[in-house]
């Protein structure tokens, strides 16, 4: 008799407690569900080529190519340069030069959104400065740009006259929708 109801004791636990246990297989298939849907999902990229020229009086006097393969709204980054050192209150410091290039693009019908930050310097030749300086002299462009571009055709974003010379610096953008 007392093992009839220890035996129906442990039975009715059981029965209590069995819907409280998870079921794994249905939590699998659900895993499986969402990872299906994030699979089917396509990843849209899109190679964004920049031609960055330097024009003084009608004439091109440099253009450099930069190239990046970046995921539709994630930023991509280019970073190019040397490190210059120079003497700051008995210390040598360093300042980066070069250029530096920040994109997003964010893809649209027929269209392509990108959010451009791009900052280049260089260093002035000594022969342009006075006799007397002695630290180096920098020279810089910036620019923050959201520019609306057709895909597979190069876009003018950006043009910038030098301040100090007849030098002038345009920024030329082509987008193309990766496959």
């Amino acid at each position: 008799m007392r093992r009839a109801i220890s035996m129906r004791f442990v039975i009715g636990v059981m029965a209590f407690c069995l819907p409280l246990i998870p079921n794994t297989a249905s939590a699998q298939q659900e895993k499986g569900k969402e990872a299906a849907t994030t699979e089917q999902k396509p990843v849209v990229a899109y190679r964004i080529e920049f031609n960055v020229r330097e024009i003084e009086n009608g004439k091109r006097l440099n253009s450099r190519n930069y190239i990046m393969v970046v995921e539709d709204g994630q930023y991509s980054r280019i970073r190019v340069g040397n490190s210059v050192p120079y003497q700051n209150a008995e210390k040598v410091q360093y300042r980066d030069v070069g250029m530096n290039i920040d994109c997003r693009p964010h893809g649209r019908e027929d269209s392509v959104v990108l959010d451009i930050n791009m900052e280049s310097s260089s260093v002035v030749a000594q022969e342009q400065l006075p006799a007397a300086t002695t630290s180096p002299v920098l020279r810089q462009q910036r620019s923050n740009i959201t520019s609306v571009v057709t895909p597979g055709k190069p876009t003018l974003v950006a043009s910038m006259d030098d301040v100090v010379t007849n030098r002038r610096f345009e920024i030329e953008v082509t987008a193309t929708k990766v496959k």
